[in-house]
């Protein structure tokens, strides 16, 4: 019995060492990481951002795999909420600059028609994989 637990721990890492690891090199494609510090004046810190990053992609696997529960109250609430939001600014404003990148992109490839039908694509693209994720596999 304790192996199949212990198993199942080694997947559930190793599946959050695998999001996380991927996650960032996303966000460092996109270039959050370094305008962040960028503006922050903290490039010094650069490094520990990614780490931090990572370490909450990890964690919060687990806590989605094994439903842990933190009991921390409403506090705890509060400031994942607070860093919750202003992770999801920072990486919508992000996003918002490889949009930039479409037109440059589309000037590139010659492409004259249809930037709007890319854009809907990816738009929609998006929307069909959250709800698979949320209605459908969960």
């Amino acid at each position: 019995m304790w192996i199949r637990e212990a198993f199942l721990m080694f997947c559930g890492l190793s599946a959050g060492a695998l999001i996380a690891g991927s996650f960032l090199a996303f966000l460092s494609m996109i270039g959050v990481i370094p305008r962040l510090a960028a503006l922050t004046k903290s490039v010094k810190y650069a490094r520990l951002y990614e780490d931090c990053i990572a370490l909450g992609g990890i964690t919060g696997t687990a806590v989605f795999l094994y439903r842990w529960q933190i009991p921390l109250g409403n506090f705890l609430l509060l400031l994942f909420g607070l860093f919750g939001g202003i992770f999801v600014g920072c990486l919508i404003g992000a996003l918002a600059e490889v949009l930039k990148s479409i037109p440059v992109l589309s000037r590139r490839i010659a492409l004259r028609k249809g930037i709007a039908l890319v854009i809907y694509a990816l738009a929609l693209g998006k929307m069909l994989g959250c709800y698979l994720q949320f209605y459908v596999f969960e």
